[in-house]
């Protein structure tokens, strides 16, 4: 299988390793394939101080699971990007630990990589089903372009466009297939963004006239809403002109490939005057 997962770790528990095993299980129990793709698992250094998490390394499932230390910046763009530049296959996927593949993920995702008719499409994204811890479906995401309001490239429902990233910017990437040597050329995530990186990402593909695909199959289940994680901190503590900071942002750094300094001047000032008592 000419696919690649890798899954960032940045932290490691009984309630982390309990869902990290069921995200490996949806690798492993997938329909109408013959053989499982490869996983990089790129760990934030210190983690192998961990008894459980240095046995889960010593006791490897099988040969196409590898272990990645990351020595660097351990936020989730710099470990995508990292086990990015590890990859042998020409796409590879991005699988949170505390999300699932569907059993047909695979089998749909080559059928797709594999046909002559979307030869030029850099990114294939699933439609995510969305769910809380309880597992109950919270809502649909990726799916809009298959609206006939956000008709995409020459009237051709499926692909994303400028216009569709514009209305609506909720779209994930986690779950996709990225074209691997695509990925690194266009200088992957980028890390001095953050509520907004997965937006500024797609930007930059469409500034780039790459051509992004959405798969109308359900194809991984995100969980939405998980104490402590990335988006779950930012959701609780960002104001809303924060919130349109990083939105402003992204759109201005989806002009480069390189990823830039942010002024957080802005921000820094929102966070004095948040702090600031009521009088």
């Amino acid at each position: 299988m000419d696919i690649t997962v890798i899954i960032p770790l940045h932290e490691w528990n009984d309630e982390v390793e309990k869902l990290y095993n069921k995200a490996l299980e949806t690798v492993s129990v997938q329909d109408g394939v013959d053989d499982r793709p490869p996983v990089l698992v790129v760990y934030a250094a210190g983690l192998e101080n961990n008894d459980s998490f240095s046995k889960e390394i010593e006791e490897a499932r099988d040969l196409s699971i590898a272990y990645i230390k990351n020595e660097g910046k351990t936020d989730f763009q710099s470990q995508i990007n990292l086990g990015a530049k590890q990859v042998k296959t020409r796409w590879f996927s991005i699988l949170e630990y505390d999300d699932e593949y569907s059993t047909t993920y695979f089998k749909i995702m080559s059928s797709y990589i594999n046909s002559p008719e979307f030869k030029g499409v850099e990114v294939f994204l699933p439609i995510v089903v969305e769910t809380n811890k309880e597992d109950q479906a919270m809502k649909i995401t990726n799916e809009t372009v298959w609206s006939k309001q956000f008709v995409g490239e020459n009237g051709t429902m499926g692909y994303l466009n400028k216009d569709s990233l514009n209305q609506y910017t909720d779209f994930k990437i986690c779950g996709a297939l990225l074209n691997t040597d695509e990925y690194n050329t266009a200088g992957g995530l980028k890390s001095n963004i953050k509520l907004t990186f997965q937006y500024e990402f797609l930007l930059r593909y469409m500034n780039n006239a790459s051509k992004i695909y959405t798969v109308p199959k359900i194809g991984y289940k995100h969980l939405i809403i998980r104490e402590g994680s990335l988006f779950d901190t930012l959701s609780k503590t960002m104001t809303m002109d924060e919130r349109k900071f990083w939105f402003d942002t992204a759109k201005k750094e989806a002009n480069f490939f390189n990823d830039r300094p942010i002024d957080l001047t802005f921000q820094n000032k929102s966070e004095a005057v948040a702090e600031q008592p009521n009088v």
